[in-house]
This record gives structure tokens, C-alpha cells and sequence, in this order.
């Protein structure tokens, strides 16, 4: 007979048995609770309130997966998913949950990192997209040749096995017109595609970014090597209505970043238009912008809206392309553009000078070499927009010293990187005092959110 000290027995691979859905998740869709002792599992295309009968289809050292194998009681959150290819893409892994259910989970995340921080800030309400489908305007789409076809698409979650996507629902219509051309295109050249170390090939991907107020954009090739060919189908591409330039970038590696380090142009216009309410931007083909042009244009106008009216010095770090700084130019007598990225200054310093301005200063280098340069003379406001992982040691030190702002807007993509940066900046002094959540990425689980602070 067991004691009554033994552990509660685990689940086993391929064991059936009841549970309910209890929350959605960063990864994996959704936790569960699974048998008689409540067993915590990992459910794709799970709902909170969910019910029915589970199969474990894993089972880890700490964790636990499964699949719903009979949905008894559905969740009245759930929704039919816009997509057929859900359950193998992953991309959008909440597209069977509901809009409001899909906010208050991203919003009751953001309270619980946030509101020990931020006892006295103002939570604006989230601002969401008009656009929950059709709504991305960059698209980066692996190649695989298979069977003789080309095809385009993502991959599977956790694995380099590419779903064929012919039509992606949160992708722009023109986008995705657009790129099943690219696709017959490439696929009619007869062009290799990379499959691993093994099997090289040329082509790794296509890169697609359109704006949608001017109906044009940049295509790019992402290719293993610089191939002759490539010239002569970047003039079919060209024909492909509202691409105006086209271009290869190189990358021979066997992991890492899909993009590689150089690119070169193949034909066509070497900038396109980007506008952001008045904001009209030149910016090249592997520029950093926001996928979802709609909100990007509401981020950027609640950004202004939490600057001073007036300010001697702005400081706009990790500035991309400058899209902040620049909306503020006639605010600052003076505003700096800090970017590590050596193509994000040169459209940031191109579009200075076609703008007309003389009050903004481009400056090129990692933060952490240049943030001395770049907080010279000491700002009255600093905007960041750091990458998911955060705000690097210098910067944060920078703004923890004396002659740190007394307005600080932070623009985050990485809830859990911002509560701790805010840790050590609350602690320095500053108090938050807005907080605002942005739906930029519908039918996912990511989180993009502005918080403003203060200091005397």
C-alpha cells in the first residue's frame, strides 16, 4: 500500500485524461491542468475554460506537453481561428481565442510585472488595431524546394520543417499578392534553395516590406551567395506591382539570424517611402520597422504625446532609422539619434537631410561605446526602444547617474527585460507614471508597451 508521503504518480506519454485549460501562455498556446492531481501541461490551441480529455504527448524532466484529443465544455472565449494552417504554423498560436480574452491576457501579464513597480501610474487604456487580420506589412518567409516546386513559408514551432504558406490571413492583401508572384518567379528561374549545410543551395528566404498608404515597398532575396542569375530575375521582380527595388542579401552561415551582414542592390529604387502620420521617412530594405504599420502609427503618436512640449536636448537611443526622434525634431533644440546599426544611420542621417532639419545629430556605434557621446550635454528627455532583451548595462547606468533626464519614455517589446530594467530605475529615483499596453501583434502572445517616467 503507498504511504501517504509518496508522490502523486506522473503522467505518462500517451496516457489520456481529463482537465481544464486554466491560462494562455508566452509559448506553447496555453496551460492546463491535467488528471487527478492537476498536473501542469503545455497545450497548443488551448483556451482558458477549455474541457474535455487531454493526451499526453510528451513528457520532459520539468515539464510536461499534450494535446486536446476531446474538447468537452469549450471555453465561451473561444472562436473559430481565421487560419486553416494553425495548428502547424504556430505563428499566430491564439487565433482561436477571442480579441477581448487575447487583451486581458496580455494585460493581466503587464499588471503583474508592472503595478509593484508603478503604485501611482496612469494605465491608459490599450489601444488595438482596427486591422486583427491582414495587418502585417513585412514579411520574412523561408524557401524550400521540394518535389520540384519552390515554396515558400514558416517554419513548424521548435523545428526547421517548413509549412508551405500560400496565403497568410494576417499578412497585407498586397503582401501576399505580391509574394505569390515572387514565389512563381523564383520558382520558374530554377534557382537552388538552402536546406542546411548539407544541401546549401542559393536561396534562403524572401523579405517583402510594404507601406500601405503608398502601396509600394522593397524585396529582398536572402541568398547563401551573390549568383549572376539573380540580376536577371530581379527585372521580372521589378514588373511585380508595387515592388520598386530589389535587392540580395548575403548570408553563407550555417545558423544564426536569417539576414546576414551585406546586401546589395539587383535593380530598382534603393529606399521606399514609409509615412507615420505627417512623418514621411526614406528607408532602405533591412531597416527596422514595426510589421503592423496601423499601430506603428499609433506608437509613435502616443510616444509624442508623453514627451515635454519643450525640451533643450533629446536624447533617442537604440533610434533605428530615427522615427521618434525625428517626430520630435521641432520640439528639441537639439536631438540626438544613437543606433549600433551602420544601415539604420544612413537612412537616419538621409532623411535628416531631406527633412531640412539642422537640430538633429546622428550617432553610429554600440551603446555601450557610445552613450557617453550620446548623453553629452545631459538630455532633459531619453526616449529607448531597446531590443526584447533589454536596455544594456551602459545605458541603464547612464540613466541611473545624476545627470539623467527627468523624463524617460520607454518603448518595450520585452515585458519581462522593462520590469527589471524599471527595477533599477525606480530604485534611482524615477516613478512611473503612464503605462501604455499596445495590441501590436493580434493573435499572439506578444506584448509591446510604453511606459513614461519622471524624476526631479
Amino acid at each position: 500500500m503507498a504511504s501517504s508521503d509518496d508522490p502523486p504518480p506522473r503522467l505518462t506519454q500517451g496516457e489520456l485524461a481529463p482537465g481544464e485549460v486554466v491560462a494562455l501562455a508566452e509559448s506553447d498556446g496555453s496551460r492546463a491542468r491535467v488528471g487527478t492531481a492537476g498536473f501542469e501541461v503545455r497545450v497548443p490551441g488551448g483556451v482558458p475554460g477549455d474541457r474535455g480529455l487531454f493526451r499526453i504527448t510528451h513528457v520532459g524532466k520539468n515539464a510536461a506537453w499534450g494535446r486536446i484529443h476531446q474538447l468537452e465544455t469549450p471555453s465561451p472565449d473561444r472562436v473559430d481561428p481565421p487560419c486553416e494552417l494553425v495548428d502547424r504554423c504556430g505563428g499566430c498560436p491564439w487565433q482561436m481565442v477571442s480579441l477581448p480574452a487575447q487583451r486581458r491576457a496580455r494585460a493581466e501579464a503587464l499588471h503583474a510585472l508592472l503595478d509593484p513597480l508603478a503604485p501611482d501610474a496612469t494605465w491608459h487604456e490599450g489601444a488595438g488595431p482596427e486591422l486583427v487580420t491582414g495587418y502585417r506589412t513585412r514579411a520574412l518567409m523561408m524557401a524550400r524546394r521540394r518535389e520540384g516546386r519552390l515554396e515558400l513559408g514558416f517554419y513548424a514551432p521548435g523545428s526547421n520543417d517548413l509549412v508551405a504558406v500560400d496565403r497568410c490571413v494576417v499578412q497585407h492583401p498586397e503582401l501576399d499578392r505580391a509574394l505569390r508572384t515572387v514565389r512563381a518567379i523564383l520558382d520558374r528561374s530554377g534557382l537552388s534553395t538552402w536546406d542546411g549545410p548539407e544541401r546549401p543551395g542559393v536561396i534562403r528566404a524572401v523579405m517583402l516590406r510594404m507601406d500601405p498608404s503608398v502601396g509600394r515597398g522593397l524585396l529582398t532575396l536572402v541568398v547563401t551567395r551573390d549568383e549572376p542569375r539573380l540580376h536577371e530575375i530581379a527585372r521580372d521582380l521589378l514588373a511585380i506591382p508595387g515592388v520598386v527595388g530589389v535587392f540580395a542579401n548575403i548570408n553563407p552561415r550555417d545558423g544564426g539570424p536569417v539576414l546576414g551582414e551585406v546586401t546589395i542592390p539587383l535593380g530598382g529604387a534603393d529606399r521606399q517611402r514609409v509615412t507615420y502620420g505627417e512623418l514621411g521617412l526614406e528607408v532602405g530594405p533591412t531597416a527596422f520597422l514595426q510589421t503592423h504599420h496601423q499601430m506603428a502609427e499609433t506608437l509613435v503618436a502616443r510616444v509624442v504625446a508623453l514627451m515635454p512640449r519643450r525640451m533643450e536636448q533629446l536624447a533617442d537611443l537604440y533610434a533605428g532609422v530615427g522615427v521618434f526622434g525625428l517626430a520630435l525634431r521641432h520640439r528639441a533644440a537639439r536631438v540626438v539619434l544613437a543606433e549600433a546599426a551602420p544601415d539604420a544611420c544612413a537612412d537616419a542621417r538621409g532623411n535628416t537631410a531631406h527633412l531640412g532639419t539642422r537640430n538633429v545629430m546622428v550617432i553610429e556605434g554600440a551603446l555601450a561605446d557610445t552613450i557617453t557621446r550620446a548623453m553629452t550635454p545631459a538630455p532633459d528627455a531619453v526616449i529607448v526602444d531597446p531590443p526584447r532583451r533589454g536596455l544594456d548595462e551602459a545605458v541603464v547606468a547612464a540613466l541611473e547617474a545624476p545627470s539623467g533626464p527627468r523624463r524617460l519614455v520607454y518603448v518595450s517589446c520585452g515585458p519581462r527585460a522593462l520590469a527589471r530594467d524599471l527595477t533599477r530605475l525606480v530604485a534611482a529615483g524615477y516613478a512611473i507614471t503612464d503605462v501604455v499596453p499596445l495590441d501590436m501583434f493580434p493573435h499572439t502572445p506578444h506584448a509591446e508597451v510604453v511606459v513614461a517616467a519622471s524624476r526631479q
